[in-house]
């Protein structure tokens, strides 16, 4: 992801009041440089993109794929047992790993996943409430509760909407905080002031002005001080990046204690 998604910020008239006397591009070139600032400043981690998936979880050469189906170690192919891959992790085959002793018919998502949009098995809309949206061990699970199980294999030669396809559009990423839109309202609105010509709160760029008797020196910002000069912001961006990382963590590792929590982080229906 190289560009911030679904920063719906409205900016008020109480925080910016002269926002709705700029020109419509003036608005739109503020707001772009502000929420893909601050979406850099905070991690590259807030605002949920919308993706659609074919679930695959091998790369076998008939272009079929096998999901985390009722047994764990099962081929679906009527062989029995060995190691198999869940969520990024090697288990053995049993169900006392990965499922917890509670089978369940579930495909792993790339996370954070924020909602899930539409679930499309050939030419059928999966109804929201046949699924739902489960961690465990860290990993994001998409768990089919209604009784009947994700397809076992798919037919990638298949457009979507045709029999033997498996499609699924959900959005990835964290949702925007409340205070982070309200920084991004600020932000904007200071960029905007300067488009537009007119004084705003950035900070300046000169190291020194002589005028009337009185001079003013402004030292020029850091190229890694993450600060805009706009205190709000910059407060902001502390709070929600107090470590200065540039995008959100990874933990990549096979050697993680196994867990067997499963939380339900989006119901049935939601």
């Amino acid at each position: 992801m190289v560009i911030p998604c679904s920063w719906d910020v409205v900016i008020p008239s109480s925080l910016c009041p002269d926002w709705d006397g700029y020109p419509t591009a003036t608005k739109d070139t503020a707001l772009w440089l502000a929420s893909t600032y601050l979406w850099a400043a905070t991690g590259r981690q807030y605002g949920p993109c919308s993706i659609t998936v074919r679930p695959s979880q091998t790369n076998r050469a008939e272009l079929a794929y096998q999901d985390f189906a009722v047994m764990p170690g099962t081929s679906g192919f009527n062989v029995p047992g060995g190691p198999f891959l869940f969520g990024g992790r090697w288990f053995n085959a049993g169900c006392g790993t990965a499922c917890c002793g509670n089978s369940a018919c579930a495909i792993v998502l790339r996370g954070p996943v924020a909602s899930v949009d539409e679930v499309v098995v050939g030419d059928e809309v999966v109804p929201a409430s046949a699924y739902r949206v489960d961690v465990v061990s860290g990993a994001w699970l998409l768990v089919r509760i209604d009784g009947e199980c994700w397809p076992m294999c798919q037919d990638f030669r298949a457009e979507p909407g045709e029999p033997g396809s498996f499609e699924v559009t959900y959005s990835v990423g964290r949702p925007l905080p409340e205070a982070l839109a309200i920084a991004t309202a600020a932000l904007a609105c200071q960029y905007g002031k300067s488009i537009a010509g007119g004084p705003c709160a950035l900070p300046a760029r000169m190291t020194r002005l002589s005028r009337q008797g009185v001079e003013v020196e402004v030292a020029p910002p850091e190229p890694d001080g993450k600060s805009t000069g706009v205190k709000l912001v910059d407060d902001v961006i502390a709070m929600l990046n107090p470590n200065g990382l540039k995008s959100p963590p990874v933990v990549m590792s096979l050697d993680l204690p196994e867990q067997c929590d499963r939380i339900t982080v989006i119901g049935a229906g939601s």
